[in-house]
């Protein structure tokens, strides 16, 4: 029995950004893999990259309550990004730096053509689905719309938990990126709710 667990991973600052598609990479290998008896989802994202940067972008400027110029022209400029992965006028000879997160526009093209949440809603296998509401990265709005692609499946499962932030470690009050400095371990409920469902199916 093939069980694969994925986590979406996107860490974004106004510096740098890195971005793991791990949440497409799922169920399209669930799509095509007659291998695969399960998935588990960990803060998998159903709404557009574009769309999660800019909230991200947002999110991370408003913590201190204090936009600043460079902040807010940042965030114009992101808008404006977000805008050209949007039209129906890009193309593969678009520049990378008019991107966001400076990706190459063939990836942005890419992702267009693909929906997590309607891919996942065709998928026979059991899943489970699993959420920190403590995670600014990948936000409650992703788990509201996996529920809502996958609602009435008996075989799916859905948990989310109020302490958790995006790697599953517990913490407390607004979720920010200086937590991520601070050594912890994915929550040990996490642990036996993985190892239950795995039993289960």
């Amino acid at each position: 029995m093939n069980v694969y667990i994925f986590h979406t991973f996107f860490s974004l600052s106004f510096d740098t950004a890195f971005y793991n598609k791990s949440f497409c990479i799922s169920t399209y290998l669930s799509s095509s893999n007659n291998e695969i008896a399960g998935l588990i989802l960990l803060a998998g994202t159903t709404r557009p990259l574009e769309d999660i940067t800019l909230e991200q972008v947002e999110y991370l400027a408003n913590l201190d309550e204090e936009v600043s110029r460079e902040e807010q022209n940042q965030i114009q400029t992101l808008k404006t990004q977000v805008a050209r992965v949007k039209s129906l006028n890009l193309t593969t000879d678009s520049a990378a730096s008019d991107m966001p997160l400076n990706i190459p526009p063939a990836y942005w093209l890419d992702l267009r053509e693909y929906n997590p949440a309607e891919t996942a809603s065709a998928l026979t296998v059991p899943m489970l689905v699993l959420q920190g509401e403590r995670d600014y990265q990948v936000t409650m709005s992703n788990y509201a719309g996996w529920q809502q692609a996958l609602s009435g499946r008996e075989n799916v499962s859905f948990k989310s938990y109020p302490s958790l932030n995006h790697l599953f470690i517990s913490g407390t009050g607004l979720p920010n990126p200086q937590e991520y400095n601070t050594a912890g371990h994915v929550a040990e409920e996490v642990i036996i709710d993985i190892a239950n469902w795995i039993y289960r199916n």
